[in-house]
């Protein structure tokens, strides 16, 4: 779980070309390795690690919220283009109060996603294998640089410092969420007359080159695509916060 948060950007960078973006991502990935370790000596030597917070009686540790931050690899990257800004962070008492403040907000995360781990097992949702590897041939299928599966495989291995099984992990644990963002959404509509009345107040936003109003047939699907994904959004937030309410959540703020 501790890897969450640096996978999925990784994840994110097969369907983005940008050299700049794999450039960064590889040095916060290969830097933070050797930093983890360093952060997290004192605990690993301590037969008890540090915790940070309990989730209906599961521990979230400092190893765990290190390795989700990563404060010092981001600080490491930064200071090869931005120099003064990452000073202001590791001597400045206002960018301490900042870096505080954003650990809680990672801690929140961790959280969350601890919350919906928990209610992932409640609910019996399940990959397959099939499913797993489904998503595999997709990254292959939609990116050149992946002739077959053994590219891949090297790519992850030389470049992000991973294996396939690493992949296949976090491939899994995605595609379990989004099942879940499924299942809870799962009643969530949008009605025509949503779609038209949507449609007769905004108008303007649905001109052609020349500034003509589009027909409402031709933007319709447009329209109703926005207006669920806006309301299954909606509905899931107030899941969550439901879930959060529910929980037993226990925060050790003094071990941050």
């Amino acid at each position: 779980m501790s890897n969450n948060y640096s996978n999925e950007v990784i994840l994110l960078n097969f369907t983005k070309k940008s050299l700049l973006v794999t450039l960064l991502i590889s040095l916060l990935v290969l830097s933070s390795l050797a930093v983890t370790a360093q952060e997290t000596s004192s605990e690993t030597q301590s037969s008890e690690p540090t915790i940070v917070a309990t989730v209906n009686g599961e521990n979230v540790t400092q190893e765990q919220l290190s390795s989700a931050a990563q404060v010092y690899p981001i600080i490491m990257t930064l200071s090869q283009q931005y120099r003064s800004f990452a000073q202001f962070l590791i001597s400045s008492e206002a960018g301490s109060e900042f870096l505080s403040e954003y650990r809680k907000y990672v801690l929140d995360q961790l959280i969350d996603q601890r919350l919906k781990q928990q209610k992932i097992e409640e609910m019996g949702v399940t990959v397959s294998d099939e499913e797993v590897q489904a998503e595999i041939d997709n990254i292959i299928d939609n990116n050149d640089q992946f002739d077959d599966e053994k590219a891949l495989e090297d790519y992850l291995k030389n470049d992000q410092n991973m294996s396939m099984e690493d992949l296949k992990s976090m491939i899994r644990e995605n595609v379990r969420s989004q099942k879940l963002t499924e299942e809870v959404t799962s009643g969530v509509s949008v009605s025509e007359e949503e779609v038209k009345a949507y449609y007769e107040s905004n108008k303007q936003n649905y001109t052609d080159d020349e500034g003509n109003v589009k027909p409402f047939e031709e933007v319709k699907g447009q329209i109703e695509s926005n207006l669920l994904s806006q309301k299954e959004q909606e509905v899931y937030n107030r899941w969550m916060e439901q879930v959060r309410e529910d929980a037993d959540v226990e925060k050790n703020e003094e071990n941050l």
